[in-house]
Order: C-alpha cells, then sequence, then structure tokens
C-alpha cells in the first residue's frame, strides 16, 4: 500500500468504525486490524472523526427551545413555592402571572380559596367602599375586565398586561385598607396583589409613559397608598410621583384636553386627576411636602371641571371633599409665605404679620373654615345610623362622611397650630386662654365626631385617616 494513502494516515489518526463501535483499542496495519482481520474483513473509517477535549454545557437557550410550548410555559409553575417569583420566568405572559398569582395565594393564605372568589370578592368590596373616595376606576369597564379573565379558557389569556396591572392594584388597595371585619384575607395577601401589580406594570412601564391613559394614573396611585400604608412612605412619595408627572403630560389641568376623548375615558382622566390632586394637596399639608398641583404651577390656572354628578350620586360628596382641599391648600400656601416673610433673629420674642397678610389670611380661613357649612343632610353625620351591615348605598355614604368630617377637624386644628405660629392670633391681641379654648373647642368637636361614627368608617378610611392627618398632640387640650 503507497506510504501516503488516505487508509494509512487514518490507521495513524483512528480507530477503525468496528473498533470505535466496540469501544476498543485498534492496531491497523496493511488496512486490516487484528480484530477485523480475525473477522474476516478490511478496516473501515466511514465514521466522522469526534471533537477531542471536555463536552460543553448547553446553553440555556438551547435547553428552552428543545422543549414544547407546554413543558416551557408550565415547567417553573408546577414547581413554583410561596417564595417564588415572578422574575423566575424570562417574558412572563399575562396567563404566567395569573398561574403564579394564583399559586401565591393558595400559599399565602391558611384557608381554601382560589383567585377568582378572591378577585370578585375584592372587587365588590372596593365598589362598596373605597370608591366613594377614589373614583377613578370606571365600574362598569372594571367589571367587565374581572369577567372577560374568568370566562375565557384558560383563566387570564385574554387580558391585556394593563388591565392585569389594574385588577391585582385594586385588590392590593383592598386588602391594605379594609380592615379584617371586612375582608379576612387582607392581611395575608395584600403584598402579594401589590407585588404582582407592580411587577406587571413595569413589563411595559415605558411603553405606557409614552401613551398613557387613565388607567395609566390611577394604577401608579393606588400603589402609592398601598406602599403609604404598608411603611414605605418613600418609595411612596416616588411612585406618586410619577402620577403628578403624567397628569402633566397629559394637561388634565386644561379642560381643552378632555374634549376629543371618549366619554368614559374622559370621565376618568377628570376623576384621576382630582384624585392626584387631592393627594397632593395630603401630603403638602399633613407631610410638609411640595404642593406642586395648583393654580400658580400652570399658565391660565386649573381650568379642569369637577366630575359631573350625573355618574352617579356619590360625586356631590366627592367634589365637596375635593373643593376642601382646594380651599385648605390656598390657605396653607398663603401662611407659607406669610411665615417666610417675617424677619426672624433671637432678639423677636413674637412673630408679627403684615395687615395685608392679617386681612388675606383671615379670608382664606373663612372661606375654608364654611366649606362645608351648606353640606346636603345625607352627607351629616347624624345621618349615619347603620352598622357595616347596610345597604351598599348606605355604606358609601357613611364612607364619604367619615373621611370628609375627620378630614375638615384634622384639617382645621392643623391650621390652628400653624397661624399661632406665625402670630396670626396675637396680632389681634387674642389672649393666650382664648387661644387654649380654641384648640379645645376643635378638639372637642372631633372627639364627638370619632365616637359618632361607626368604627369601621374610620377603618375603612385607612391609617392617614385619623392618625396621619390628626397633628401631633391636637387632643391634649380636651383631656385637660
Amino acid at each position: 500500500m503507497p506510504p501516503h494513502s488516505p487508509v494509512s494516515v487514518s490507521c495513524l489518526q483512528r480507530a477503525c468504525d468496528h473498533c470505535r463501535r466496540k469501544k476498543a483499542r485498534c492496531d491497523s496495519i496493511d488496512s486490516t486490524c487484528t480484530r477485523c482481520r480475525t473477522a474476516g474483513h478490511n478496516c473501515t473509517f466511514d465514521i466522522p472523526p469526534g471533537k477531542r477535549g471536555p463536552k460543553g454545557k448547553p446553553r440555556r437557550r438551547d435547553i428552552v427551545n428543545v422543549q414544547d410550548d407546554t413543558s416551557q410555559r408550565h415547567y417553573p409553575i408546577e414547581r413554583a413555592s410561596h417564595s417564588s417569583s415572578i422574575a423566575s420566568l424570562r417574558d412572563p405572559t399575562v396567563l404566567d402571572r395569573c398561574v403564579l398569582l394564583a399559586d401565591a395565594i393558595a400559599h399565602a393564605s391558611s384557608f381554601a380559596t382560589s383567585l377568582e372568589p378572591v378577585i370578585r370578592e375584592c372587587t365588590d368590596l372596593f365598589f362598596s367602599y373605597i370608591a366613594p373616595f377614589n373614583m377613578s376606576v370606571h365600574e362598569l369597564t372594571f367589571r367587565r375586565l374581572v369577567n372577560q379573565a374568568f370566562e375565557t379558557l384558560p383563566s387570564g389569556a385574554s387580558l391585556s398586561a394593563s388591565a392585569f396591572a389594574l385588577i391585582t392594584a385594586v385588590c392590593a388597595k383592598v386588602c391594605f385598607f379594609l380592615p379584617s371585619d371586612l375582608f379576612a384575607l387582607g392581611n395575608c395577601l395584600g403584598e402579594t396583589f401589590l407585588k404582582a401589580s407592580r411587577s406587571c406594570l413595569a413589563s411595559y412601564s415605558d411603553a405606557d409613559l409614552e401613551n398613557p391613559c387613565a388607567d395609566s394614573i390611577t394604577i401608579r396611585y393606588l400603589h402609592s397608598n398601598c406602599l403609604h400604608i404598608s411603611a414605605r412612605p418613600k418609595v411612596a412619595w416616588y411612585v406618586f410621583g410619577e402620577a403628578v408627572r403624567l397628569i402633566m403630560h397629559m394637561r388634565l389641568h386644561d379642560e381643552y384636553s378632555y374634549l376629543s376623548l371618549p366619554s368614559v375615558e374622559a370621565a376618568m382622566r377628570r376623576n384621576a386627576f382630582w384624585q392626584v390632586y387631592i393627594g397632593d394637596k395630603s401630603m403638602g399639608i399633613l407631610r410638609s411636602m411640595p404642593i406642586t398641583i395648583c393654580d400658580y404651577a400652570f399658565d391660565g390656572g386649573i381650568t379642569a371641571a369637577y366630575p359631573s354628578t350625573d355618574q352617579n350620586e356619590l360625586v356631590l360628596g366627592y367634589n365637596l371633599g375635593t373643593q376642601l382641599w382646594r380651599s385648605a391648600a390656598d390657605l396653607l400656601l398663603q401662611i407659607r409665605m406669610a411665615g417666610k416673610g417675617q424677619p426672624s433673629g433671637p432678639e423677636l420674642s413674637q412673630p408679627s404679620l403684615t395687615p395685608l397678610d392679617h386681612r388675606t389670611l383671615s379670608e382664606l380661613y373663612v372661606r375654608f373654615a364654611t366649606c362645608i357649612d351648606s353640606l346636603p343632610a345625607h352627607l351629616m353625620p347624624d345621618s349615619i345610623s347603620i352598622s357595616c351591615d347596610g345597604s351598599t348605598t348606605h355604606n358609601a355614604f357613611a364612607v364619604q362622611i367619615a373621611d370628609l368630617h375627620v378630614t375638615y377637624h384634622c384639617l382645621k386644628m392643623h391650621f390652628t397650630l400653624a397661624l399661632e405660629k406665625i402670630g396670626y392670633f396675637s396680632y389681634t391681641g387674642e389672649s393666650v386662654d382664648m387661644l387654649v379654648l380654641r384648640k379645645t373647642e376643635v378638639a372637642e368637636s372631633m372627639v364627638q365626631l370619632l365616637q359618632a361614627l361607626p368604627f369601621w368608617c374610620l377603618q375603612v378610611s385607612g391609617e392617614p385617616c385619623v392618625r396621619e392627618r390628626l397633628p401631633h398632640n391636637s387632643l391634649q387640650p380636651a383631656k385637660h
């Protein structure tokens, strides 16, 4: 055989096909190894040679690609535990999120429950107890989304990401704000719903900021509420800031921005604007944060009209609450400006106001103090003669009454202390005893109100309704 024939080179480089199949040592000589010569045939080298070295680990995407669609989607879900996260899936679909949420609810609750009855109960509770002072969710549209989610198979497959984020945000609000007497599962499911909603919003946040709608504002506002009541005020403030910037970007302060919109979207944008407006005033007055949404912040001021009373019977009370916060904000801004204009120094024992400052403050205080003098009979505390087992309409009015009157009394005490600080009462020579009497009257009115209201009304309004809105030691005069 020629010394440079392919067969001889192959013999020197690798084993013949027969020895490779047997995984035996090959001693190929003169085109035939010992094993092939014994078997009576020549060596062949048709099997392609393999690569030397250790085999590399298959890449993750190669593993995913060889799986069928069913195993790719459900393998991690079947092994999910109550500590699993949506982050375990890359680019999860809304269906994936629904399955993970159902699994998380099953592990978080000690009760035997499933996703659909929990969401439907949260929906009913939201529109019974929370919608009276949070009207930026359209009830008919929302219930249609919930029905759509569970009437198609598999459940949740027909939902958009924004619909999933809104539904879970509403459920989170119910879980965090309603007392256990009204919703026993709230304590264990609030964080689950909030995480699901925030994770879903993050998946489409950039596109949502580019093309926002009313739900874009509402979802962020609900998130900020839940974060605040769960003792994360800094995160709540930044999330709330996104809602504020959205209404500025959408120019919702301008009535002209609503003209070309569909009726439902226009109504929900209007409600969302005034909802965020109230939140902005609450943080500015009670937490000394900057007031962002005010007439001075826009060319031409705020021209957006209040929500139409044609929506439902609760809009009137909602608008009165908005007017209360608006008059309170005007008074607060004037107090801040008057305080900054005063000279300061250790030699000044009492702050002094100018006659113009005092007159302006007096006008604004009278407007604030009288803004709920003409309330209709159904919004007065005396009209509450029901328990939490009353009708849905009566319960909704009871929630509005508690929110409106507790807010008014807390703001009144807050402004009494703020006006005292800048020398408003000393300007007219009011004695210290008269000032103490003034505080005592406000505090006693507040105590009487709290005694008259059903306790569940205060619980539904949430922690900010009493503890955060009430200035420190504001009830001390009543104790003495």
